[in-house]
């Protein structure tokens, strides 16, 4: 008899526990309110990754730039040495004059 009694006091208060629900709601709130933090939380440490990675790239850019502008600087230098006039003035040009022939034999 026990049970019925506590079904017909939930019968006549019109249903289970509205406290109950107003603080699943209530938790319901905080919940979200909570996952929207941690969105912000995450949205504003991919945004600090971003900026890393983006100079991190810049200071391999550059990097890779002075790397190259030295080796060019060093590949000028070898071709500079292995070619030798290029260190002597250049010889007078022979002129051809128009008077002279060439005689084929």
């Amino acid at each position: 008899m026990g049970l019925i009694r506590k079904a017909a006091s939930i019968v006549a208060l019109g249903g289970v526990g509205d406290p109950g629900r107003r603080g699943s709601r209530a938790k319901a709130a905080r919940a979200q309110a909570k996952a929207a933090e941690a969105e912000a939380g995450l949205a504003e440490v991919k945004a600090q990754v971003a900026q890393e990675q983006a100079a991190a790239i810049a200071r391999a850019l550059d990097e890779d730039d002075e790397h190259r502008h030295a080796d060019l600087e060093e590949v000028a230098e070898e071709e500079a040495e292995a070619v030798p006039w290029s260190r002597q003035p250049a010889p007078p040009a022979m002129k051809a004059t128009p008077d002279r022939k060439e005689h084929s034999s």
